[in-house]
């Protein structure tokens, strides 16, 4: 598979941060160069670019020419872009940016190890599926993590409220919730991430620490794509969270 080592680093400045984020994708063999405006996009044509990264900077205001120029990039050469940013920018960027050109969104302080396995994914031609956890429990959050993380790329949420923010700025393919949850439970945040545009079709896994036959018949009332113990091994957790996504 031909791997695209180009990365167009669009900033309409430089700054300790963004050259450090440079340097991380120099370490990764790729070849980053920054882009600081509307024209510098529309002129460029190199084909070796596998993605955009769009970072914007604190002060940045809406910058409309940039947007339009990533939109219209996208269209022509097929590229998708990888945003950093708060939320409120985010939000000013999908009214000119259209979706289907985003590969990922990333709320600063940027979580590093993630975004840049979104861009060998993006770079290589050949995305992991995305897989997000959801659960009050940091330690079980991390164990369903570390059992995941090497074959997709994940994301977790520590309840219902974060997952649906989440799942409003970023794709995924397939979430893991908690069944017993405080404020929200988990069956309440099936039914909010169903109710999103995006979620109605996504499959839902619970996973529940209780074995018993009364426990199971109320998960299963709700028709999630699956359940799992917590006690899953890892390789039955792989097993089915592979079946749920047709790649078994």
């Amino acid at each position: 598979m031909d791997i695209l080592n180009n990365v167009m680093f669009v900033s309409t400045k430089t700054t300790i941060i963004t050259d450090g984020i440079m340097a991380k994708l120099k370490g990764l063999e790729r070849v980053p160069y920054y882009v600081k405006s509307a024209d510098e996009i529309k002129a460029d044509t190199n084909e070796q670019t596998g993605v955009i990264v769009y970072y914007m900077n604190d002060d940045t205001k809406p910058y409309w020419s940039i947007h339009e120029a990533l939109d219209s990039y996208c269209t022509r050469f097929g590229r998708k872009v990888i945003c950093i940013a708060t939320k409120e920018q985010y939000e000013e960027l999908t009214k000119s940016l259209s979706a289907e050109h985003i590969a990922n969104f990333f709320e600063r302080p940027l979580e590093m190890e993630r975004f840049l396995r979104c861009v060998m994914d993006e770079t290589k031609g050949k995305k992991k599926k995305r897989v997000m956890i959801v659960d009050d429990d940091v330690r079980q959050r991390q164990l369903v993590r570390e059992c995941l993380k090497e074959k997709y790329d994940v994301s977790m949420a520590n309840g219902g409220t974060q997952a649906i923010a989440m799942l409003t700025t970023q794709e995924c393919d397939l979430v893991l919730l908690d069944y017993e949850m405080p404020i929200v439970p988990g069956p309440q945040v099936m039914e909010m991430i169903q109710s999103l545009p995006q979620g109605k079709d996504l499959p839902i896994v619970f996973l529940t620490g209780k074995n018993d036959e009364a426990s199971i018949r109320r998960v299963m009332e709700l028709h999630p794509a699956g359940y799992l113990l917590k006690s899953v091994s890892a390789a039955d957790l792989l097993k089915k969270v592979a079946d749920v996504l047709g790649e078994s």
